[in-house]
């Protein structure tokens, strides 16, 4: 299995973190400007939104090649769990 983001999904995963930390975690207003400022700097078609979108996608990855194995024979692949 491969994963790929869209720059679209990785902006509502981004929103739906920072927003449950904004809300959730006992953080200062000083970290909650931060985390917007920086959410802020990551808007739709830019450069930073693309960059966390790879980000992303390398991230899920590496997490799912840890538990899976992938074998390849011929034009044929499979993947087996770990």
């Amino acid at each position: 299995m491969i994963l790929f983001l869209e720059e679209s999904e990785a902006w509502s995963v981004m929103m739906l973190v920072s927003a449950v930390a904004m809300d959730n975690a006992d953080i200062s207003e000083k970290s909650k400007t931060a985390i917007k400022r920086w959410r802020s700097d990551r808007k739709e078609d830019t450069p930073d939104l693309a960059e966390l979108t790879d980000t992303l996608s390398d991230a899920l990855n590496k997490h799912a090649d840890q538990k899976f194995m992938r074998r390849i024979k011929g034009a044929r692949h499979e993947t087996v769990r770990r």
